[in-house]
């Protein structure tokens, strides 16, 4: 097993995380889940707020899924991103 540490952070607005498709994190939160070995996942999360406001998601382990976002919402006013990775 390997731990996902991730946190997310928003100044204003919404934020929601999701590992596959559970919600994880719904907010600025800080989680810690545990993740079976030898799988593939994909992170994605989903932003609505304000034009300019600043959001983050950061991902410190497992190290094959280390990542570190920090955006400006531009003038849609709504961003997603995402990618996967494999616990080794």
């Amino acid at each position: 097993m390997s731990k996902l540490i991730a946190s997310t952070f928003i100044d204003k607005g919404a934020i929601w995380l999701y590992l596959d498709d559970q919600l994880i994190a719904n907010g600025s939160q800080s989680i810690d889940i545990e993740l079976p070995d030898e799988e593939e996942f994909i992170l994605h999360w989903l932003v609505k707020a304000p034009k300019g406001t600043t959001y983050s998601v950061s991902i410190s382990s497992p190290k094959e899924a280390q990542y570190q976002l920090t955006k400006a919402i531009g003038n849609r006013k709504k961003e997603f991103g995402g990618y996967n990775f494999t616990v080794v």
